[in-house]
């Protein structure tokens, strides 16, 4: 026997199953082949998936690049001692590029200089000095690679740095007779050591996906509305949230935050929840796109109750009267039993194979069909039971004896389209939504009728 089903139908949906299940209660040809119905046993639902693919932009941590190595800036004597040594007594750079380059997780900062120094004898005294006119300035280049991955909070950082400082041009004072190069590194070195410590500065900044998981994490524990009177409701019940590996290339990374959660569809009045925390940052594969199940089960024990109201009420005042109308499964069709009294007790069995109509979105059973003993008892009592009086009820519940579900599917994919166009945080928007609709199954379980079709679409997730 197959596992509770979770997901309900409008009670107002009910009345116009039971009128589906009688609609063709007087025909008696064989029940058309139903596409994908499988008898009894509910295979496992997949789970919904939501991949938001990430883009991020390196241009704030240009911008700290920008600041911390300027075009030209100079050190006077005491900020040259300080980092180049006592001999040192001024430092001058002129930037010629920046160049920042992300490959895979890879962050990599290269920046030009040519520079021009003075120094004196460790005495003091004489200063000497390269790279003066008429002399050309020396030449420079600072290199800062790490790697990125992402923190327990969602945030960027890096590890395993290499840094990495050359002076393809010596700095020769020839008044003085020595080689000042080892100065300039030292001094290169501090300047490289700044870069470092602005771009790990700049990292956390550049991509906090914390709030917009969160955000996200909790849109998906609210209940979205699937009709206008408030019974219906789709709960996506999110199990788990991710982060993709970083991947880069040029100047923006790419990573993706995947949400995965068990959708259900309940009836009655708004859901109580109790909202759940973020839970802990784990990696997820790198994905894209929307695939959201959505699973609808009519369960026969109110479709019966609402059929039994329905005809017990047209036939109140009939010599033979509708006492009791049970729905069930058996194998792959539907079968509806009349329970009959008044001038005689009795009872009538029909049956017939449902189908889900992906055009329309309707559930129609087109050739429900008496049993041989019901239909022998039909002919000998046909004028006494009121078959146009039937009829007529039918027509009223189902308005020609059809159940759409199309409002409820448009429904979910209003609200999955709408929680997927927003902002998630001051910085993150998110845009997308579901662009078809297609189903994957229609089962008669013991208890149910049940309907699942798959929500596809796309979105993306950008930090600005």
């Amino acid at each position: 026997m197959p596992s509770k089903i979770p997901a309900r139908v409008a009670p107002s949906c009910l009345a116009t199953l039971v009128a589906v299940l009688l609609g063709a209660c007087g025909g008696q040809g064989r029940a058309a082949k139903s596409e994908f119905l499988t008898p009894t046993t509910l295979p496992p639902s997949e789970p919904a998936v939501i991949a938001l693919p990430v883009t991020i932009v390196t241009s704030a941590v240009q911008t700290h690049l920008e600041r911390t190595l300027p075009r030209a800036d100079s050190l006077d004597q005491a900020r040259c001692q300080s980092l180049g040594g006592a001999v040192c007594h001024q430092y001058v750079f002129r930037r010629d590029t920046l160049a920042l380059h992300v490959a895979g997780d890879r962050i990599d900062v290269l920046a030009r200089l040519r520079y021009r120094g003075r120094v004196s004898l460790p005495t003091g005294g004489s200063v000497g000095s390269c790279g003066y006119p008429p002399e050309p300035m020396p030449r420079a280049e600072l290199r800062f690679t790490t790697s990125l991955y992402w923190t327990t909070a969602w945030r960027l950082a890096s590890r395993n740095t290499s840094l990495t400082s050359s002076l393809p041009d010596p700095c020769r004072v020839t008044l003085l007779g020595i080689d000042a190069t080892p100065i300039m590194r030292r001094i290169a070195d501090a300047q490289l050591a700044r870069v470092a410590q602005e771009v790990d500065s700049a990292l956390p900044t550049l991509a906090d996906l914390r709030r917009p998981a969160d955000s996200l994490w909790r849109a998906m524990q609210e209940p979205m509305p699937l009709d206008s009177t408030g019974s219906l409701w789709l709960l996506m019940n999110p199990e788990r949230v991710g982060l993709a590996a970083l991947d880069g290339q040029g100047t923006t990374i790419r990573t993706g935050l995947t949400l995965v959660a068990r959708p259900r569809v309940v009836t009655g009045a708004r859901p109580d929840i109790t909202v759940r925390p973020l839970p802990s940052l784990a990696l997820a594969p790198l994905a894209r796109g929307l695939r959201v199940p959505v699973q609808v089960e009519m369960p026969f024990a109110a479709v019966s109750r609402r059929a039994t109201e329905l005809l017990a009420a047209e036939t109140a005042r009939e010599p033979l009267k509708v006492t009791r109308v049970d729905v069930a499964g058996a194998g792959d069709s539907a079968v509806v039993r009349l329970a009959l009294a008044g001038r005689m007790n009795a009872s009538l069995t029909l049956a017939g194979r449902p189908r889900f109509d992906v055009g329309t979105r309707t559930l129609v059973v087109d050739d429900l069909h008496y049993s041989v003993e019901s239909r022998d008892f039909l002919s000998r009592v046909k004028a006494t039971l009121g078959a146009p009086l039937i009829r007529h009820a039918i027509e009223q519940a189902t308005n020609g004896g059809r159940l759409a579900l199309g409002p409820q599917l448009d429904s979910a994919r209003a609200q999955l389209t709408a929680q997927m166009n927003r902002p998630l945080a001051p910085d993150v928007v998110v845009g997308g939504g579901v662009t078809s609709l297609r189903l994957t199954g229609l089962y008669l379980t013991n208890d149910a009728f049940v309907v699942r079709v798959l929500l596809e679409g796309e979105a993306g997730l950008w930090a600005k």
